[in-house]
């Protein structure tokens, strides 16, 4: 009883100097939810997820799959092998239910096929209680709908969405399962539209949101680096939107980001990220790299934020001959498994099998993150470390703070090699290709070219007005190089 004591004294001590010091502790016994997009995939996609230790999938549980017909029987079968197969690999399930039938589209009125369509008032909830209703007893989590704010998955408004979509498709969900749980929007980050649509979705259904739902494709802050300056950063969008001032003058102001919508409207309820990631080619050992850090610094900066506690990373697979490179391995029957891995498969599985908070039953000081995000991972490089059993790294600073999201400095625009390099771009914040560019539906890039009628010389100056110029150009370019396959 004594040595519990001490130990107990010592764990309080401990917490009362980490939060005098303004320090991020670790949340003892917190969890983190991970899985993977594998849109339909029955084998490769959920041999990948399990492989690398995720216990979540995202598959898209398509309504034009399911009844192409008015008035007729349910199909049923590929949702029964897709279920079939997650179960057998002991994973969960997050259905995304949507994409509007021929019979029950309001209108074509953008062209392209009925899929990204209105649907009409009344069909989408007799949908979703049949989905539901089969399926509760093994899918718990459904997502309604997915980047609804993109014209190529909706082409309405916000209203539609609330009206003909979320709250039908909700009401639904929670009729059927009480105790399952309704996740969205799904959002996709892009341009400077995305928090007014969350705006406007939590002003109107926010109690029917179990779990609100976000995407981020925007890259980290690095030294002399745009993301943060010239384009948002990967914080930017989840918790503190950009701000750009010259001489006191603000000369670009960034869509709100999820954070700060679901603070205004007293949102209790967790965030889930689920679709964010990073292109990689198999065998380009640069970016096999960059594809690695990215996964890492998602999982640092998620152990310190206790709001966000699920991540769904796009996505599970490549599949040849598509040019799309998200997966973090290739399809390929002739390999053993399956598939061929790159370098992050096996970092998620030292992660998932280390680290407590997911899944893992080891320590901090061997578990492949930089906990306490000071550059140094795990025993030896950490000094806080003594051994690969050590307990913690130490404590990360606070989020909003130095390395875990704290203010960028911005470089001088008219150095030499300060135009904003390709790797800014590469951020795919529309997460639905055109990466780093415009959308789908002609809205603006991550803000890198939205400031242009103002700092073109003007207020800017010729340096960062070329730094301007030049993230457009990559933009422009990744955005028509570049759609990832649904």
């Amino acid at each position: 009883m004594a040595s519990t004591s001490r130990a107990l004294g010592a764990i309080s001590r401990a917490l009362v100097i980490t939060a005098a010091l303004g320090l991020t502790a670790p949340a003892l016994g917190a969890s983190k939810e991970l899985g993977f997009n594998v849109h339909q995939s029955p084998s490769v996609g959920l041999d990948a997820t399990r492989d690398a230790g995720a216990g979540w999938v995202r598959m898209d549980f398509n309504w034009l799959d399911a009844q192409p017909s008015a008035g007729g029987a349910y199909d049923w079968a590929r949702f029964d092998a897709l279920i079939d197969g997650a179960v057998a690999r002991k994973l969960k399930v997050l259905a995304v239910v949507g994409y509007t039938p021929v019979w029950a589209s309001q209108a074509d009125a953008k062209g392209g096929g009925s899929q990204n369509d209105v649907p009409k008032a009344g069909t989408f909830a007799p949908f979703v209680t049949a989905v539901v209703n089969r399926y509760k007893n093994r899918v718990t989590h459904y997502e309604i709908w997915n980047e609804p704010n993109l014209e190529q998955f909706f082409e309405g408004t916000p209203t539609d969405y609330i009206e003909r979509v979320l709250l039908p498709g909700a009401d639904a969900v929670h009729a059927a399962c009480p105790t399952c749980k309704v996740v969205g929007p799904g959002l996709a980050s892009i341009g400077g539209a995305y928090g007014a649509w969350l705006d406007q979705v939590l002003a109107a259904a926010k109690s029917k949101i179990d779990i609100v739902s976000g995407h981020v494709y925007a890259g980290f802050p690095t030294p002399g680096g745009g993301a943060g300056v010239t384009s948002d950063s990967f914080f930017n969008k989840l918790e503190k939107h950009r701000v750009v001032q010259v001489g006191g003058v603000t000369v670009f102001e960034g869509s709100l980001s999820f954070k700060e919508v679901m603070d205004k409207h007293g949102v209790t309820a967790p965030f889930w990220l689920t679709e964010t990631g990073k292109e990689a080619t198999l065998g380009d050992a640069a970016q096999e790299e960059a594809q690695r850090l990215f996964y890492r610094q998602v999982l640092e900066v998620m152990l310190t934020r206790p709001w966000w506690s699920g991540t769904v990373f796009y996505e599970a697979f490549d599949e040849p001959p598509a040019p799309y490179t998200w997966g973090v391995v290739v399809h390929d029957p002739a390999a053993p498994g399956g598939y061929r891995a790159k370098s992050a498969l096996g970092f998620l599985k030292k992660v998932t099998s280390a680290q407590p908070a997911y899944g893992g039953n080891k320590t901090d000081c061997d578990d492949g993150l930089d906990n306490d995000l000071d550059g140094k991972v795990d025993f030896p490089a950490d000094p806080q470390c003594t051994a690969a059993s050590g307990a913690s790294e130490g404590a990360a600073p606070p989020p909003g703070t130095g390395a875990n999201g704290g203010p960028v400095e911005p470089r001088d625009a008219g150095a030499p090699g300060a135009a904003p390099e390709p790797p800014d771009v590469d951020a795919d914040a529309d997460a639905d290709g055109g990466v780093g560019g415009a959308s789908p539906a002609g809205g603006a890039s991550d803000g890198a070219c939205a400031v242009t009628g103002v700092g073109l010389g003007a207020g800017l100056g010729a340096g960062v007005g070329a730094t301007f110029l030049t993230a457009c150009v990559w933009t422009l370019l990744a955005a028509f190089g570049r759609r990832r396959p649904r």
